[in-house]
Protein backbone atom coordinates (compact mmCIF):
# COMPACT_ATOMS: atom_id res chain seq x y z
CA UNK A 1 0.00 0.00 0.00
CA UNK A 2 2.77 2.72 0.60
CA UNK A 3 4.42 1.37 -2.26
CA UNK A 4 1.24 2.53 -4.60
CA UNK A 5 0.98 5.74 -2.40
CA UNK A 6 4.68 6.52 -3.57
CA UNK A 7 3.95 6.22 -6.87
CA UNK A 8 0.88 7.72 -7.11
CA UNK A 9 2.35 10.74 -5.18
CA UNK A 10 5.06 10.89 -7.75
CA UNK A 11 2.72 10.37 -10.74
CA UNK A 12 0.96 13.23 -9.23
CA UNK A 13 4.00 15.88 -9.43
CA UNK A 14 4.77 14.95 -13.06
CA UNK A 15 1.20 15.67 -13.84
CA UNK A 16 0.82 19.08 -11.94
CA UNK A 17 4.15 20.09 -13.93
CA UNK A 18 3.00 18.99 -17.00
CA UNK A 19 -0.81 20.41 -16.96
CA UNK A 20 1.07 23.92 -15.16
CA UNK A 21 -0.99 23.69 -11.92
CA UNK A 22 0.82 23.36 -8.61
CA UNK A 23 1.05 22.05 -5.50
CA UNK A 24 0.55 24.11 -1.87
CA UNK A 25 1.57 21.71 1.17
CA UNK A 26 0.42 22.32 4.22
CA UNK A 27 2.00 23.17 6.42
CA UNK A 28 5.44 22.99 4.68
CA UNK A 29 4.52 26.14 2.78
CA UNK A 30 2.25 27.56 4.48
CA UNK A 31 1.41 27.14 8.27
CA UNK A 32 -2.53 27.21 7.69
CA UNK A 33 -4.36 25.99 4.98
CA UNK A 34 -6.19 29.32 4.22
CA UNK A 35 -2.86 30.82 3.74
CA UNK A 36 -2.65 28.26 1.24
CA UNK A 37 -6.13 28.71 -0.53
CA UNK A 38 -5.83 31.91 -0.48
CA UNK A 39 -2.20 32.13 -2.36
CA UNK A 40 -3.41 29.25 -4.91
CA UNK A 41 -4.06 29.62 -8.64
CA UNK A 42 -7.05 28.56 -10.37
CA UNK A 43 -6.64 24.43 -10.66
CA UNK A 44 -4.02 24.28 -7.89
CA UNK A 45 -4.02 21.31 -5.47
CA UNK A 46 -3.70 22.31 -1.52
CA UNK A 47 -2.53 19.27 -0.37
CA UNK A 48 -2.64 19.10 3.50
CA UNK A 49 -0.22 16.57 6.07
CA UNK A 50 -1.94 15.02 8.92
CA UNK A 51 -2.60 17.18 11.83
CA UNK A 52 -5.63 19.11 13.53
CA UNK A 53 -6.15 22.65 11.98
CA UNK A 54 -8.38 25.09 14.30
CA UNK A 55 -9.64 27.08 10.99
CA UNK A 56 -12.83 27.94 9.33
CA UNK A 57 -11.83 27.91 5.42
CA UNK A 58 -13.46 29.88 2.69
CA UNK A 59 -12.93 28.49 -0.80
CA UNK A 60 -13.81 30.87 -3.64
CA UNK A 61 -11.73 29.39 -6.29
CA UNK A 62 -11.52 26.27 -8.45
CA UNK A 63 -8.39 24.24 -6.14
CA UNK A 64 -8.22 20.49 -5.14
CA UNK A 65 -8.14 20.41 -1.69
CA UNK A 66 -6.65 17.34 -0.29
CA UNK A 67 -6.30 15.84 3.31
CA UNK A 68 -3.09 13.07 3.86
CA UNK A 69 -5.18 10.86 5.72
CA UNK A 70 -9.17 11.24 6.38
CA UNK A 71 -8.81 9.93 9.95
CA UNK A 72 -5.95 12.10 10.56
CA UNK A 73 -6.41 15.34 8.88
CA UNK A 74 -8.66 17.09 11.20
CA UNK A 75 -10.08 20.48 10.67
CA UNK A 76 -11.83 21.40 13.65
CA UNK A 77 -14.57 24.20 13.22
CA UNK A 78 -14.60 25.32 16.93
CA UNK A 79 -17.24 24.20 19.29
CA UNK A 80 -17.23 28.00 21.42
CA UNK A 81 -18.72 29.21 17.81
CA UNK A 82 -21.47 26.90 16.65
CA UNK A 83 -22.30 29.05 13.54
CA UNK A 84 -19.02 28.80 12.04
CA UNK A 85 -18.53 25.90 9.53
CA UNK A 86 -14.86 23.93 8.80
CA UNK A 87 -15.17 24.92 5.06
CA UNK A 88 -17.25 27.12 3.19
CA UNK A 89 -17.39 26.83 -0.98
CA UNK A 90 -19.00 29.57 -2.87
CA UNK A 91 -17.58 28.88 -6.11
CA UNK A 92 -17.77 26.36 -8.61
CA UNK A 93 -15.54 23.16 -9.54
CA UNK A 94 -14.01 22.46 -5.78
CA UNK A 95 -13.22 19.05 -4.96
CA UNK A 96 -12.58 18.23 -1.17
CA UNK A 97 -10.99 14.83 0.10
CA UNK A 98 -9.20 13.17 2.92
CA UNK A 99 -10.18 15.19 5.69
CA UNK A 100 -12.13 14.37 9.20
CA UNK A 101 -14.59 17.84 9.62
CA UNK A 102 -15.87 18.27 13.17
CA UNK A 103 -17.87 20.99 15.12
CA UNK A 104 -19.51 23.97 13.93
CA UNK A 105 -22.65 25.30 12.29
CA UNK A 106 -22.13 22.81 8.95
CA UNK A 107 -18.71 20.49 8.27
CA UNK A 108 -19.43 21.76 4.46
CA UNK A 109 -21.77 24.48 3.37
CA UNK A 110 -22.46 26.19 -0.19
CA UNK A 111 -22.93 29.71 -0.84
CA UNK A 112 -23.71 29.19 -4.13
CA UNK A 113 -20.93 26.21 -4.98
CA UNK A 114 -21.62 23.65 -8.28
CA UNK A 115 -19.77 21.08 -10.16
CA UNK A 116 -17.88 20.66 -6.78
CA UNK A 117 -16.88 16.52 -5.54
CA UNK A 118 -17.02 15.71 -2.03
CA UNK A 119 -15.71 12.83 -1.43
CA UNK A 120 -13.67 10.54 1.30
CA UNK A 121 -13.99 12.44 3.67
CA UNK A 122 -15.82 12.53 7.62
CA UNK A 123 -18.25 15.01 9.50
CA UNK A 124 -19.39 14.38 12.47
CA UNK A 125 -20.27 16.60 16.05
CA UNK A 126 -21.91 19.12 13.59
CA UNK A 127 -25.16 20.68 13.56
CA UNK A 128 -25.22 20.00 9.78
CA UNK A 129 -23.22 17.81 7.52
CA UNK A 130 -23.22 19.10 4.37
CA UNK A 131 -25.93 21.71 3.38
CA UNK A 132 -27.08 23.48 0.08
CA UNK A 133 -25.00 23.36 -3.34
CA UNK A 134 -26.51 22.60 -7.13
CA UNK A 135 -24.65 20.09 -9.57
CA UNK A 136 -22.57 18.48 -6.50
CA UNK A 137 -20.94 14.75 -6.12
CA UNK A 138 -21.46 13.77 -2.49
CA UNK A 139 -19.99 10.22 -2.36
CA UNK A 140 -18.26 7.96 0.10
CA UNK A 141 -18.91 10.41 2.64
CA UNK A 142 -19.23 9.30 6.53
CA UNK A 143 -20.93 11.01 8.75
CA UNK A 144 -21.72 11.30 12.39
CA UNK A 145 -23.82 12.33 15.30
CA UNK A 146 -24.94 15.50 12.93
CA UNK A 147 -26.89 17.00 15.74
CA UNK A 148 -29.33 19.61 14.80
CA UNK A 149 -30.40 18.40 11.11
CA UNK A 150 -29.72 16.28 8.26
CA UNK A 151 -26.54 14.60 7.66
CA UNK A 152 -26.61 16.02 4.08
CA UNK A 153 -29.17 18.75 3.64
CA UNK A 154 -30.45 20.29 0.52
CA UNK A 155 -32.53 23.71 0.07
CA UNK A 156 -33.38 24.81 -3.16
CA UNK A 157 -30.74 22.90 -4.44
CA UNK A 158 -30.87 21.02 -7.42
CA UNK A 159 -29.02 18.25 -9.68
CA UNK A 160 -26.82 16.86 -6.92
CA UNK A 161 -26.10 13.25 -6.51
CA UNK A 162 -25.88 11.51 -3.30
CA UNK A 163 -24.09 8.33 -3.33
CA UNK A 164 -22.44 5.46 -1.27
CA UNK A 165 -22.43 7.61 1.56
CA UNK A 166 -22.47 6.01 5.52
CA UNK A 167 -25.02 8.02 7.71
CA UNK A 168 -25.13 6.98 11.30
CA UNK A 169 -26.11 8.29 14.69
CA UNK A 170 -27.78 11.65 13.31
CA UNK A 171 -31.27 13.44 13.99
CA UNK A 172 -31.51 12.78 10.06
CA UNK A 173 -30.16 11.25 7.31
CA UNK A 174 -30.68 13.03 4.04
CA UNK A 175 -33.08 16.01 3.78
CA UNK A 176 -34.32 17.24 0.00
CA UNK A 177 -36.63 20.56 1.23
CA UNK A 178 -37.85 23.61 -0.38
CA UNK A 179 -37.75 23.14 -4.15
CA UNK A 180 -34.71 20.56 -4.00
CA UNK A 181 -35.64 19.16 -7.46
CA UNK A 182 -33.99 16.82 -9.70
CA UNK A 183 -31.58 14.88 -7.18
CA UNK A 184 -30.57 11.62 -7.07
CA UNK A 185 -29.92 9.87 -3.53
CA UNK A 186 -28.75 5.98 -3.90
CA UNK A 187 -26.78 3.58 -2.70
CA UNK A 188 -26.28 5.07 0.72
CA UNK A 189 -26.18 3.32 3.98
CA UNK A 190 -28.61 5.16 6.62
CA UNK A 191 -28.50 4.00 10.13
CA UNK A 192 -29.65 4.76 13.71
CA UNK A 193 -31.48 8.26 12.61
CA UNK A 194 -33.35 9.35 15.39
CA UNK A 195 -35.78 11.13 13.09
CA UNK A 196 -36.36 10.66 9.69
CA UNK A 197 -33.97 8.74 7.02
CA UNK A 198 -34.94 10.32 3.94
CA UNK A 199 -37.04 13.20 3.91
CA UNK A 200 -38.65 14.33 0.54
CA UNK A 201 -40.33 17.78 1.41
CA UNK A 202 -41.82 20.30 -1.19
CA UNK A 203 -39.32 18.95 -3.42
CA UNK A 204 -40.19 16.98 -6.77
CA UNK A 205 -38.78 14.59 -9.99
CA UNK A 206 -36.09 13.04 -7.41
CA UNK A 207 -34.62 9.33 -7.29
CA UNK A 208 -33.95 7.62 -4.38
CA UNK A 209 -32.83 4.13 -5.30
CA UNK A 210 -30.92 1.29 -3.89
CA UNK A 211 -30.49 2.75 -0.52
CA UNK A 212 -30.24 1.05 3.10
CA UNK A 213 -32.45 2.49 6.09
CA UNK A 214 -32.65 0.85 9.39
CA UNK A 215 -33.67 1.41 13.05
CA UNK A 216 -34.38 4.35 12.02
CA UNK A 217 -37.51 6.88 13.63
CA UNK A 218 -39.33 7.05 9.65
CA UNK A 219 -37.19 5.37 7.09
CA UNK A 220 -38.79 7.90 4.60
CA UNK A 221 -41.02 10.63 4.91
CA UNK A 222 -43.02 12.69 2.00
CA UNK A 223 -44.53 16.05 2.82
CA UNK A 224 -46.08 17.72 -0.59
CA UNK A 225 -43.35 16.07 -2.95
CA UNK A 226 -44.48 15.04 -5.77
CA UNK A 227 -43.53 12.97 -8.92
CA UNK A 228 -40.36 11.12 -7.16
CA UNK A 229 -39.32 7.96 -7.60
CA UNK A 230 -38.55 5.51 -5.03
CA UNK A 231 -37.41 2.47 -6.14
CA UNK A 232 -35.70 -0.73 -4.73
CA UNK A 233 -34.46 0.30 -1.65
CA UNK A 234 -34.83 -1.20 1.67
CA UNK A 235 -36.67 0.09 4.47
CA UNK A 236 -35.42 -2.69 7.47
CA UNK A 237 -36.86 -2.41 11.26
CA UNK A 238 -37.58 1.41 11.34
CA UNK A 239 -40.09 2.63 13.75
CA UNK A 240 -42.26 3.62 11.16
CA UNK A 241 -41.13 2.66 7.51
CA UNK A 242 -43.11 5.39 5.66
CA UNK A 243 -44.16 8.25 6.93
CA UNK A 244 -47.08 9.82 4.09
CA UNK A 245 -50.28 10.68 5.60
CA UNK A 246 -49.48 14.15 4.98
CA UNK A 247 -52.38 15.03 7.81
CA UNK A 248 -50.99 18.85 8.41
CA UNK A 249 -50.64 19.63 4.75
CA UNK A 250 -54.26 17.95 3.86
CA UNK A 251 -56.03 19.77 6.29
CA UNK A 252 -54.47 23.52 4.14
CA UNK A 253 -55.99 22.09 1.33
CA UNK A 254 -53.41 19.67 -0.37
CA UNK A 255 -53.52 16.15 -1.69
CA UNK A 256 -51.69 13.26 -1.38
CA UNK A 257 -48.29 13.78 -3.14
CA UNK A 258 -48.27 11.58 -5.94
CA UNK A 259 -45.17 9.36 -6.36
CA UNK A 260 -43.76 6.37 -7.67
CA UNK A 261 -43.21 3.19 -5.46
CA UNK A 262 -41.45 -0.26 -6.50
CA UNK A 263 -39.82 -3.08 -5.55
CA UNK A 264 -38.78 -1.77 -2.43
CA UNK A 265 -38.44 -4.20 0.55
CA UNK A 266 -40.76 -3.06 3.63
CA UNK A 267 -39.73 -4.97 6.65
CA UNK A 268 -43.97 -4.52 8.17
CA UNK A 269 -45.12 -5.74 4.57
CA UNK A 270 -47.60 -8.60 5.81
CA UNK A 271 -48.15 -10.13 2.32
CA UNK A 272 -47.11 -13.44 0.91
CA UNK A 273 -45.33 -14.45 -1.82
CA UNK A 274 -46.79 -17.85 -3.03
CA UNK A 275 -44.90 -18.47 -5.94
CA UNK A 276 -41.38 -17.59 -4.39
CA UNK A 277 -40.64 -14.86 -7.01
CA UNK A 278 -39.38 -12.46 -4.71
CA UNK A 279 -42.30 -9.94 -5.32
CA UNK A 280 -45.39 -9.76 -2.91
CA UNK A 281 -48.81 -11.00 -4.29
CA UNK A 282 -50.43 -7.76 -2.54
CA UNK A 283 -49.99 -4.21 -2.62
CA UNK A 284 -47.93 -2.82 0.05
CA UNK A 285 -50.32 0.56 1.09
CA UNK A 286 -48.23 3.66 1.31
CA UNK A 287 -51.79 5.98 1.41
CA UNK A 288 -54.91 6.64 -0.21
CA UNK A 289 -53.29 7.39 -3.55
CA UNK A 290 -50.12 5.41 -3.55
CA UNK A 291 -48.71 2.23 -3.58
CA UNK A 292 -46.25 -0.30 -4.20
CA UNK A 293 -47.70 -3.12 -6.45
CA UNK A 294 -44.07 -5.23 -6.64
CA UNK A 295 -43.40 -4.70 -3.10
CA UNK A 296 -40.09 -7.24 -2.53
CA UNK A 297 -40.86 -10.31 -0.04
CA UNK A 298 -37.25 -10.15 1.34
CA UNK A 299 -34.63 -7.48 1.34
CA UNK A 300 -32.45 -7.02 -1.66
CA UNK A 301 -28.97 -7.88 -1.50
CA UNK A 302 -27.04 -4.32 -1.71
CA UNK A 303 -23.89 -3.81 -0.52
CA UNK A 304 -23.88 -1.98 2.83
CA UNK A 305 -21.18 1.19 3.06
CA UNK A 306 -18.89 0.07 5.62
CA UNK A 307 -17.15 2.94 7.44
CA UNK A 308 -14.84 4.54 5.23
CA UNK A 309 -11.00 4.07 5.80
CA UNK A 310 -9.40 6.87 3.37
CA UNK A 311 -6.71 5.20 1.68
CA UNK A 312 -9.08 3.11 -0.34
CA UNK A 313 -10.47 6.27 -2.63
CA UNK A 314 -7.59 8.44 -2.07
CA UNK A 315 -5.01 7.11 -4.92
CA UNK A 316 -7.99 6.97 -7.76
CA UNK A 317 -9.45 10.04 -6.68
CA UNK A 318 -6.15 11.73 -6.73
CA UNK A 319 -5.34 10.45 -9.97
CA UNK A 320 -8.75 11.09 -11.57
CA UNK A 321 -8.98 14.97 -9.93
CA UNK A 322 -4.88 14.76 -12.28
CA UNK A 323 -6.51 14.13 -14.89
CA UNK A 324 -9.21 16.47 -15.23
CA UNK A 325 -6.62 19.45 -14.81
CA UNK A 326 -4.46 18.21 -17.92
CA UNK A 327 -7.29 17.78 -20.27
CA UNK A 328 -8.62 21.12 -18.90
CA UNK A 329 -5.35 22.83 -20.00
CA UNK A 330 -5.14 21.41 -22.83
CA UNK A 331 -8.48 22.06 -24.21
CA UNK A 332 -7.77 25.84 -23.38
CA UNK A 333 -4.49 26.04 -23.71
Amino acid sequence: MFLVIFVVLVSFQQIAVNGQSNTIVVPDDYSFIQEAIDNALEGDTVYVKKGIYHENLGINKSIFLIGEDRDLTIIDGNTSQSYRVPININCYNVTVSGFTLRYGYAGIQFQGGENCTISGNKIADAQFGIRGGTWNNITDNTFENIGLGGAIRFDGSTHNIVQKNFIKSCTEGVQVMWGSDLNTVSENTIIGCEDVGIRLQESDGNIVTRNIVRNTGVGISIYIANNNEIIKNNFINNTIEVGADEWYARQWGYGYSINKWEQNYYSDYNGTDADSDGIGETSYLINEKNQDNYPLSEPMELPEIPEFHSWTIFPLLLIGSLAVIVVKKRLFS
